[in-house]
C-alpha cells in the first residue's frame, strides 16, 4: 500500500451524465478460482502477492482512492486527497467451506457466511452516519484445504462500467502473474505499459445541448421531477445511497443463471432470421433480446394477477369499491421498455476512447406493446422484434452519446429521476450484455476462473449476458427479477426447452 500512497498526487476529477446515473450502484463480480493441484502444498493464488499486485494497479488508477463529493449545485465530483485517502476495502480471509461444496450449490455466494449483494450492491458508508462511500471494496475468500479461491470486488459505478471495470482485473491479474515469474528466466520482461485515462474531458469534447437524437422514452425524465427527486439529489452522496440502499433491502430479489448452448441459440437465430427483410441480418443480441422481452413481459403480466390483491379480492368487491371512489380502477395494461446499454468508446471519433475508463454507456428505451408481448413467441413475432431493436441501435451514435450525458446535468435532479424510475420502477426489462468483456482473462498466475458470475444486482428487471465460460461454450444469462416473476419464468415450458442448466439463489 506504501507504494501507491507515496506515489499518488491530489486531484478533483469532476463527474458527467453518465457517470450520474451509475451513483447509486457497484459492479459486483465473483471470479471462482479452483486449485487443481492441492495436494502439492502449493501456496495457491499467494496472498502477499494478490495484495501487492492490487496496490501497483491502483497507481494507473488513482481514481479508486478517491472520495465523492458534490457541490451546492448537487454537481457530482471525485476528490483524491494525497493527505486523507478513501482507500478500498480490502479483505483476505479463509472459509471452513470446501471449493467443491460451492461448485455444488452452483456458485451460489449465499452460501458463504456474508451475503457479499447485499451488502455491497450499493456502495453506502459504513454505521448510520458520516463515513465516505468506499469506491471499491475486494474480498479474498480462501476455502478449505487450500482447495479454491473466490475473488469478488465490487466497484462503484460512478468510478466506471463494465468495460473498465474488466481493465482494471486485468490489470491487476497481469501484475500479478509479472510478479510471480522467475527473474531468472529468459522470458522475463518488463511490466508491458498500458494506457488508462481517468480523466472526463472526453466526455465534454462530445456534448450537446440539442436533444433530437433521444428517444421519448430518454426525455421521459424532463417531466418527471417532484419533491423527493430534489431532495435526493439535494442531500449527500452519502445520504442518497443509504436511501437506495434502504430501497434495495426491501425489495425482494431472486438470482437465476441459466444456460443455453451454442447450437441451440444458433437454431433460434436461424429461424428467426428467415423472416428477416431482404438485407437484415440480425445479431444473437437481437434475438435473445426479443426472446426475453416476451418471457419476462408475460411472467411479470401473470405474477401482478397472483398477486394477494388480485387474487383473493373478489372481482364484485372490487368493482364496487372502484365505483365509489374508495379505490382507483386497474390502469390499463403496459407494455414493457427493453432498455439495452451500448459501449459507447466503439461510438465516438476521440482518439483515446478506447484507453476511456469513466463511464461510457449508454441506453436506448425500445418499447412494445402489451398486445405485442402478450403473443406465442413464434419466428415471425420475434423476428418483428428483433428488427425493432436491430434498427434502433445504430441511432446509438456520438451525437447521440454527447446529447444524452449533457441531459442527465441539464437539470440538478435529473439523475435522480432516472435512478428513481430504474430502482421502482415496473415496466421495464434492463438488458447488459457483457459477453464481450474479458472477464475469463482475469489470472492471476493459477489459470483462468473456473466460473465468472455477476453477484445479485442491487434492483430487480436486470438480464447479464456473461462471457462464454471456455469450458462449456454457450451462453451464460443471469436473471434478476422478483420471486414470483422468476418463478413465472422458470415455469413458461418454451423458455426452459432452450435451457440446458438452470441454478438460483
Amino acid at each position: 500500500m506504501d507504494a501507491f500512497t507515496s506515489a499518488v498526487n491530489s486531484q478533483t476529477i469532476w463527474l458527467n451524465g453518465f457517470d450520474y446515473t451509475g451513483s447509486i450502484m457497484s459492479i459486483p463480480i465473483c471470479y471462482w478460482y479452483e486449485n487443481k493441484d492441492k495436494d502439492t502444498g502449493r501456496d495457491f493464488m499467494p496472498a502477499g502477492i494478490l495484495e501487492r499486485a492490487f496496490y501497483m494497479a491502483m497507481k494507473e488508477f488513482p481514481i479508486l482512492a478517491g472520495t465523492l463529493k458534490s457541490n451546492a449545485s448537487s454537481r457530482l465530483y471525485i476528490e483524491i486527497d494525497k493527505n486523507n485517502l478513501n482507500m478500498p476495502v480490502y479483505t483476505d480471509s479463509f472459509c471452513e467451506l470446501d471449493y467443491s461444496t460451492l461448485c455444488k450449490s452452483g456458485y451460489s455466494i449465499r452460501k458463504l457466511p456474508i451475503d457479499l449483494s447485499r451488502e455491497y450492491g450499493v456502495p453506502v458508508p459504513s454505521g448510520l452516519v458520516g463515513g465516505s462511500i468506499k469506491p471499491a471494496h475486494i474480498r479474498i475468500i480462501r476455502f478449505k484445504d487450500n482447495s479454491g479461491v473466490l475473488v469478488y470486488a465490487s466497484i462503484a459505478h460512478y468510478i466506471t462500467d463494465g468495460y473498465g471495470y474488466t481493465q482494471f482485473m486485468n490489470r491487476w491479474s497481469e501484475i500479478s502473474r509479472w510478479l510471480q515469474q522467475d527473474s531468472q528466466s529468459p522470458s522475463s520482461a518488463l511490466l508491458p505499459v498500458r494506457r488508462y485515462v481517468h480523466d472526463r474531458s472526453i466526455h465534454d469534447s462530445i456534448c450537446s445541448s440539442n436533444t433530437d437524437a433521444l428517444d421519448s422514452f430518454v426525455l421521459r425524465v424532463k417531466s418527471g421531477g417532484n419533491l423527493i427527486t430534489r431532495w435526493l439529489a439535494w442531500v449527500s452522496p452519502e445520504t442518497r445511497a443509504r436511501v437506495f440502499k434502504a430501497i434495495s433491502d426491501a425489495i425482494s430479489h431472486k438470482c437465476s443463471f441459466f444456460h443455453v448452448s451454442s447450437e441451440t441459440m444458433e437454431a433460434l437465430h436461424a429461424r428467426v432470421q428467415a423472416h428477416a427483410p431482404e438485407g437484415v441480418r440480425y445479431s444473437i443480441n437481437d434475438v435473445i433480446a426479443s426472446y426475453l422481452a416476451v418471457v419476462v413481459a408475460q411472467a411479470k403480466e401473470k405474477a401482478n394477477a397472483d398477486r394477494w390483491w388480485n387474487k383473493w379480492t373478489p372481482l364484485a368487491v372490487r368493482k364496487t369499491l372502484e365505483n365509489s371512489g374508495l379505490s382507483k380502477p386497474p390502469p390499463p395494461p403496459a407494455g414493457l421498455a427493453i432498455l439495452i446499454p451500448v459501449n459507447m468508446r466503439t461510438r465516438i471519433s476521440h482518439p483515446d476512447a478506447k484507453n476511456y475508463m469513466g463511464v461510457m454507456v449508454s441506453g436506448k428505451g425500445i418499447p412494445f406493446t402489451h398486445e405485442h408481448l402478450q403473443q406465442e413467441p413464434t419466428d415471425k413475432v420475434l423476428s418483428e422484434m428483433a428488427l425493432k431493436i436491430h434498427e434502433a441501435l445504430p441511432s446509438m451514435n456520438e451525437r447521440f452519446a454527447g446529447q444524452i450525458g449533457n441531459l442527465m446535468t441539464s437539470e440538478p435532479d435529473i439523475f435522480t429521476r432516472q435512478v428513481l424510475r430504474m430502482a421502482t420502477g415496473s415496466q421495464k426489462l434492463i438488458f447488459s450484455n457483457q459477453s464481450r468483456f474479458a472477464h475469463y482473462s482475469v489470472d492471476f498466475g493459477a489459470g483462468i476462473p473456473s466460473m465468472v458470475r455477476h453477484a445479485p444486482h442491487a434492483f430487480n428487471d436486470v438480464v447479464y449476458i456473461m462471457p462464454a465460460n471456455p469450458k462449456t461454450g454457450g451462453y451464460e444469462i443471469e436473471f434478476n427479477f422478483a420471486p414470483d416473476v422468476e418463478a413465472n419464468i422458470t415455469s413458461n415450458n418454451d423458455w426452459m426447452k432452450l435451457v440446458d442448466t438452470y441454478d438460483s439463489y
